[in-house]
Protein backbone atom coordinates (compact mmCIF):
# COMPACT_ATOMS: atom_id res chain seq x y z
CA UNK A 1 0.00 0.00 0.00
CA UNK A 2 1.26 3.61 -0.55
CA UNK A 3 -0.19 5.80 1.59
CA UNK A 4 0.71 9.80 2.08
CA UNK A 5 1.19 12.36 4.67
CA UNK A 6 -1.05 15.91 4.49
CA UNK A 7 1.46 17.11 6.84
CA UNK A 8 4.66 17.02 5.35
CA UNK A 9 3.61 16.39 1.60
CA UNK A 10 5.39 12.80 1.53
CA UNK A 11 4.68 9.70 -0.02
CA UNK A 12 5.53 5.95 1.32
CA UNK A 13 5.29 2.38 0.31
CA UNK A 14 4.22 1.21 3.48
CA UNK A 15 5.67 -2.44 3.40
CA UNK A 16 9.23 -1.39 2.79
CA UNK A 17 8.88 2.12 4.46
CA UNK A 18 10.34 3.58 1.25
CA UNK A 19 9.88 6.70 0.18
CA UNK A 20 8.15 7.31 -2.98
CA UNK A 21 8.50 10.94 -5.58
CA UNK A 22 5.73 12.55 -6.58
CA UNK A 23 5.16 14.62 -9.58
CA UNK A 24 7.03 17.52 -7.79
CA UNK A 25 10.33 16.55 -6.80
CA UNK A 26 10.10 14.39 -10.64
CA UNK A 27 9.62 17.04 -13.12
CA UNK A 28 12.63 18.96 -11.11
CA UNK A 29 14.67 16.83 -12.93
CA UNK A 30 13.62 18.67 -16.50
CA UNK A 31 12.87 22.01 -15.39
CA UNK A 32 14.98 25.10 -14.11
CA UNK A 33 14.12 25.20 -10.12
CA UNK A 34 12.48 27.40 -8.67
CA UNK A 35 14.65 29.99 -7.11
CA UNK A 36 12.86 31.39 -4.07
CA UNK A 37 14.87 33.62 -2.58
CA UNK A 38 15.96 35.55 -5.44
CA UNK A 39 11.67 35.50 -6.32
CA UNK A 40 11.60 37.25 -2.65
CA UNK A 41 13.61 40.14 -3.62
CA UNK A 42 11.80 39.99 -7.40
CA UNK A 43 8.32 40.62 -5.99
CA UNK A 44 9.14 42.77 -3.19
CA UNK A 45 10.78 45.76 -5.60
CA UNK A 46 7.67 44.86 -7.59
CA UNK A 47 4.93 45.58 -4.42
CA UNK A 48 7.74 48.80 -3.70
CA UNK A 49 8.18 50.31 -6.96
CA UNK A 50 4.31 49.27 -8.33
CA UNK A 51 4.06 47.26 -11.47
CA UNK A 52 4.37 49.73 -14.10
CA UNK A 53 7.66 51.64 -12.92
CA UNK A 54 9.17 48.09 -11.76
CA UNK A 55 8.42 46.99 -15.21
CA UNK A 56 9.53 49.80 -17.00
CA UNK A 57 13.33 49.33 -14.89
CA UNK A 58 13.51 45.89 -15.44
CA UNK A 59 12.73 45.88 -19.13
CA UNK A 60 14.88 49.18 -19.65
CA UNK A 61 18.51 47.22 -17.95
CA UNK A 62 17.95 44.04 -19.78
CA UNK A 63 15.85 44.81 -23.05
CA UNK A 64 12.34 42.38 -21.81
CA UNK A 65 10.37 41.02 -19.31
CA UNK A 66 10.35 37.37 -19.71
CA UNK A 67 12.95 34.24 -20.04
CA UNK A 68 15.36 36.24 -17.48
CA UNK A 69 17.67 34.96 -14.41
CA UNK A 70 16.15 35.71 -11.51
CA UNK A 71 19.01 35.91 -9.68
CA UNK A 72 20.28 38.77 -12.00
CA UNK A 73 17.37 40.63 -11.77
CA UNK A 74 17.36 40.37 -7.74
CA UNK A 75 21.29 40.73 -7.84
CA UNK A 76 20.73 44.20 -10.22
CA UNK A 77 17.77 45.60 -8.04
CA UNK A 78 19.12 45.21 -4.85
CA UNK A 79 22.24 46.93 -6.23
CA UNK A 80 21.02 49.64 -8.09
CA UNK A 81 17.89 50.67 -6.03
CA UNK A 82 19.25 49.46 -2.17
CA UNK A 83 15.95 49.74 -0.22
CA UNK A 84 15.09 48.05 2.73
CA UNK A 85 12.53 45.46 1.82
CA UNK A 86 12.81 42.90 4.73
CA UNK A 87 9.17 43.58 6.10
CA UNK A 88 7.79 43.27 2.42
CA UNK A 89 9.58 39.95 2.29
CA UNK A 90 8.33 39.16 5.14
CA UNK A 91 4.61 40.02 4.57
CA UNK A 92 5.27 38.12 0.93
CA UNK A 93 6.45 34.87 2.58
CA UNK A 94 3.32 34.69 5.29
CA UNK A 95 0.99 34.76 2.44
CA UNK A 96 2.92 31.90 0.11
CA UNK A 97 2.07 30.02 3.18
CA UNK A 98 -1.53 31.00 3.69
CA UNK A 99 -1.93 30.54 0.26
CA UNK A 100 -1.02 26.97 0.25
CA UNK A 101 -3.27 26.31 3.53
CA UNK A 102 -6.17 28.18 2.01
CA UNK A 103 -5.58 26.12 -1.66
CA UNK A 104 -5.72 22.69 0.43
CA UNK A 105 -9.39 23.96 2.15
CA UNK A 106 -10.37 24.87 -1.36
CA UNK A 107 -9.27 21.78 -2.34
CA UNK A 108 -11.17 19.93 0.52
CA UNK A 109 -14.39 21.80 0.07
CA UNK A 110 -14.95 20.61 -3.57
CA UNK A 111 -14.27 17.31 -2.72
CA UNK A 112 -16.63 17.72 0.56
CA UNK A 113 -19.44 18.34 -1.34
CA UNK A 114 -18.89 15.75 -4.16
CA UNK A 115 -19.13 13.34 -1.61
CA UNK A 116 -22.30 15.04 0.03
CA UNK A 117 -24.46 15.22 -3.31
CA UNK A 118 -22.90 11.87 -4.05
CA UNK A 119 -21.92 13.17 -8.40
CA UNK A 120 -19.82 15.25 -9.62
CA UNK A 121 -20.80 16.85 -13.05
CA UNK A 122 -17.54 16.59 -15.56
CA UNK A 123 -15.96 20.19 -16.93
CA UNK A 124 -15.99 17.47 -20.81
CA UNK A 125 -18.88 15.90 -21.25
CA UNK A 126 -21.07 17.53 -18.32
CA UNK A 127 -22.26 14.23 -17.44
CA UNK A 128 -22.65 13.05 -13.76
CA UNK A 129 -20.16 10.77 -12.32
CA UNK A 130 -21.40 8.86 -9.13
CA UNK A 131 -19.01 9.89 -6.38
CA UNK A 132 -17.09 6.65 -5.12
CA UNK A 133 -16.79 6.57 -1.55
CA UNK A 134 -13.95 4.63 0.17
CA UNK A 135 -13.18 4.59 3.88
CA UNK A 136 -9.28 5.57 4.18
CA UNK A 137 -7.06 4.86 7.36
CA UNK A 138 -4.78 7.89 6.27
CA UNK A 139 -4.60 11.23 4.79
CA UNK A 140 -4.82 9.44 1.28
CA UNK A 141 -4.06 6.14 0.25
CA UNK A 142 -3.69 3.55 -2.70
CA UNK A 143 -7.64 1.87 -2.85
CA UNK A 144 -6.40 -0.75 -3.97
CA UNK A 145 -3.28 -2.99 -5.86
CA UNK A 146 -5.04 -3.16 -9.46
CA UNK A 147 -6.63 0.36 -9.78
CA UNK A 148 -8.53 -1.18 -13.18
CA UNK A 149 -10.80 -2.80 -10.56
CA UNK A 150 -12.38 0.19 -9.43
CA UNK A 151 -15.76 0.95 -10.91
CA UNK A 152 -17.07 3.94 -13.12
CA UNK A 153 -17.45 7.29 -10.94
CA UNK A 154 -15.69 10.09 -9.98
CA UNK A 155 -12.72 9.92 -7.68
CA UNK A 156 -11.80 12.51 -5.84
CA UNK A 157 -7.74 12.71 -4.86
CA UNK A 158 -6.96 9.47 -6.62
CA UNK A 159 -3.32 8.52 -5.88
CA UNK A 160 -1.79 6.60 -8.52
CA UNK A 161 0.87 4.71 -9.64
CA UNK A 162 2.95 2.74 -12.19
CA UNK A 163 1.59 -0.64 -12.40
CA UNK A 164 4.21 -1.83 -14.34
CA UNK A 165 6.54 -0.58 -12.30
CA UNK A 166 5.66 -1.30 -8.35
CA UNK A 167 4.53 0.19 -5.43
CA UNK A 168 7.64 0.16 -3.73
CA UNK A 169 9.53 2.27 -6.20
CA UNK A 170 7.17 3.80 -8.75
CA UNK A 171 6.59 7.79 -8.97
CA UNK A 172 2.92 8.43 -7.32
CA UNK A 173 0.52 11.81 -8.02
CA UNK A 174 -2.66 12.38 -6.22
CA UNK A 175 -5.18 13.43 -9.72
CA UNK A 176 -7.85 15.89 -8.23
CA UNK A 177 -10.84 15.11 -9.78
CA UNK A 178 -10.61 11.86 -11.82
CA UNK A 179 -13.31 10.26 -14.08
CA UNK A 180 -13.75 7.00 -14.81
CA UNK A 181 -16.41 5.14 -17.85
CA UNK A 182 -16.57 1.96 -19.63
CA UNK A 183 -18.20 2.29 -23.17
CA UNK A 184 -20.24 -0.77 -24.39
CA UNK A 185 -16.90 -2.13 -25.93
CA UNK A 186 -15.42 -2.24 -22.72
CA UNK A 187 -13.37 -0.07 -23.58
CA UNK A 188 -12.38 1.92 -20.03
CA UNK A 189 -11.89 5.79 -20.23
CA UNK A 190 -10.05 7.85 -17.59
CA UNK A 191 -10.71 11.77 -18.05
CA UNK A 192 -8.53 13.92 -15.24
CA UNK A 193 -8.71 17.58 -13.94
CA UNK A 194 -6.33 19.06 -11.50
CA UNK A 195 -7.29 22.40 -9.42
CA UNK A 196 -5.19 25.11 -9.19
CA UNK A 197 -5.53 28.40 -6.60
CA UNK A 198 -2.13 30.52 -7.59
CA UNK A 199 -2.64 34.02 -6.86
CA UNK A 200 -2.38 34.81 -10.32
CA UNK A 201 -3.81 33.54 -13.71
CA UNK A 202 -1.53 30.70 -15.24
CA UNK A 203 -0.14 32.14 -18.22
CA UNK A 204 2.15 30.41 -20.98
CA UNK A 205 5.21 32.23 -22.42
CA UNK A 206 7.69 31.84 -24.81
CA UNK A 207 10.61 31.52 -23.28
CA UNK A 208 13.58 28.58 -22.39
CA UNK A 209 12.45 24.93 -23.31
CA UNK A 210 12.77 22.01 -20.69
CA UNK A 211 15.38 19.55 -20.99
CA UNK A 212 14.56 16.22 -22.68
CA UNK A 213 12.29 14.41 -23.04
CA UNK A 214 10.20 17.07 -22.19
CA UNK A 215 11.98 19.57 -24.35
CA UNK A 216 9.32 20.49 -27.14
CA UNK A 217 7.30 22.39 -23.97
CA UNK A 218 8.48 25.60 -23.14
CA UNK A 219 9.22 25.79 -19.13
CA UNK A 220 6.14 27.73 -17.83
CA UNK A 221 3.55 26.96 -15.52
CA UNK A 222 1.01 25.92 -18.02
CA UNK A 223 3.35 23.29 -19.08
CA UNK A 224 3.80 22.45 -16.23
CA UNK A 225 0.38 21.67 -15.01
CA UNK A 226 -0.79 20.20 -18.22
CA UNK A 227 2.23 17.47 -18.10
CA UNK A 228 1.17 16.88 -14.59
CA UNK A 229 -2.25 15.78 -16.11
CA UNK A 230 -0.69 13.40 -18.66
CA UNK A 231 1.38 12.05 -15.74
CA UNK A 232 -2.00 10.87 -14.04
CA UNK A 233 -3.12 9.65 -17.14
CA UNK A 234 0.14 7.59 -17.95
CA UNK A 235 0.23 5.89 -14.58
CA UNK A 236 -3.57 4.85 -15.57
CA UNK A 237 -2.94 3.34 -18.47
CA UNK A 238 -0.65 0.95 -16.78
CA UNK A 239 -3.06 -0.35 -15.37
CA UNK A 240 -5.38 -0.65 -19.29
CA UNK A 241 -6.81 2.97 -18.83
CA UNK A 242 -7.55 4.97 -22.06
CA UNK A 243 -6.36 8.69 -21.35
CA UNK A 244 -9.56 10.63 -23.36
CA UNK A 245 -9.39 14.12 -21.72
CA UNK A 246 -6.90 15.74 -19.39
CA UNK A 247 -6.67 19.31 -18.28
CA UNK A 248 -6.39 21.64 -14.84
CA UNK A 249 -9.09 24.25 -13.97
CA UNK A 250 -7.49 27.23 -12.11
CA UNK A 251 -9.60 28.99 -9.37
CA UNK A 252 -8.76 33.00 -9.22
CA UNK A 253 -9.40 34.23 -5.86
CA UNK A 254 -10.79 30.39 -4.54
CA UNK A 255 -13.93 31.72 -6.22
CA UNK A 256 -16.07 29.14 -8.12
CA UNK A 257 -16.93 31.66 -10.22
CA UNK A 258 -13.64 32.68 -11.70
CA UNK A 259 -12.54 29.61 -12.68
CA UNK A 260 -11.07 28.91 -16.30
CA UNK A 261 -10.00 25.67 -17.37
CA UNK A 262 -6.54 24.87 -19.57
CA UNK A 263 -7.48 21.26 -21.66
CA UNK A 264 -4.13 19.52 -22.99
CA UNK A 265 -3.68 16.89 -25.38
CA UNK A 266 -2.75 13.71 -23.94
CA UNK A 267 1.01 13.13 -25.59
CA UNK A 268 1.70 9.55 -25.41
CA UNK A 269 4.88 9.43 -27.23
CA UNK A 270 6.36 12.18 -24.44
CA UNK A 271 4.56 10.36 -21.79
CA UNK A 272 6.50 7.24 -23.07
CA UNK A 273 9.83 8.48 -22.98
CA UNK A 274 9.41 10.06 -19.39
CA UNK A 275 8.09 6.61 -18.38
CA UNK A 276 11.65 5.07 -19.63
CA UNK A 277 13.34 7.74 -17.07
CA UNK A 278 11.63 6.38 -13.95
CA UNK A 279 11.61 3.23 -14.85
CA UNK A 280 15.31 3.43 -15.28
CA UNK A 281 17.39 1.41 -11.79
CA UNK A 282 18.28 3.51 -9.14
Amino acid sequence: MIIFSEKDHSYTHLETGNKLSGWTSFIKKFTKPFDSENQLVCSAYKILLGAEEYNKIIKSKFGRLYSLDTKDVAEYLSSSLNKDISGIIHEINYEWEYSKILGSKFHKKLEDRAYELGYEISPFDDKKYKTITVEKQYDNQSLCDNLFDLEDGYYPELLVWDNTVGQERSPVTQIDCCFIETDEDGNRYVDINDIKTNGTRPAPFKGSFMLEPLDAYHDDTVNKYKLQVMFGGKLMSTFGFIPRYVAFTHYLNYDENQSKIFPAKYDKEVMDKLQAEWSKPA
